[in-house]
């Protein structure tokens, strides 16, 4: 089996400071995200229940960050599968290689999204038999 192994994935809690005037969440790059960032994009309006992803990039390499209501991102690596359950103000990250599914457990979770790479059509991995067979080597 070749590609990262999700023993190495880790939930990551990002300093908030809360007052009277609400909370303010600070995710630094360089303490958090481990690439220099080339896209971000955002997901709300989500029905609860529902799920998104589900699928690897070949190259890129992403953090999410749940920045509203609650998130589970379930990664696989092609032998095992986790969950990790984000709360506003905590982070992931997912490397290229691992099998990635986001499901929104509240109508009103805004998953925020840093990618290392721009926008490609052909760095995606859409299904997990194709997921399987690049895992096992049998696909580039």
């Amino acid at each position: 089996m070749t590609g990262p192994m999700i023993d190495s994935i880790k939930l990551d809690t990002l300093p908030t400071m809360r007052d009277a005037r609400g909370a303010l969440t600070v995710a630094e790059f360089s303490k958090f995200v481990p690439f220099a960032v080339a896209r971000m994009f955002y997901v709300r309006d989500v029905p609860a229940g529902t799920r998104r992803g589900q699928h690897a990039h070949y190259r890129c390499s992403q953090y999410m960050i749940c920045a509203g209501g609650r998130l589970r991102v379930t990664v696989a690596d092609g032998k095992t599968e986790r969950g990790f359950d984000l709360s506003p103000g905590q982070g992931i990250f997912i490397e290229p290689g691992i099998f990635a599914t986001e499901t929104y457990l509240d109508p009103d979770t805004v998953m925020l999204a840093l990618c290392d790479r721009t926008y490609e059509k052909e760095d995606y991995i859409h299904t997990m038999e194709e997921f399987l067979e690049y895992r096992a080597g049998r696909k580039t």
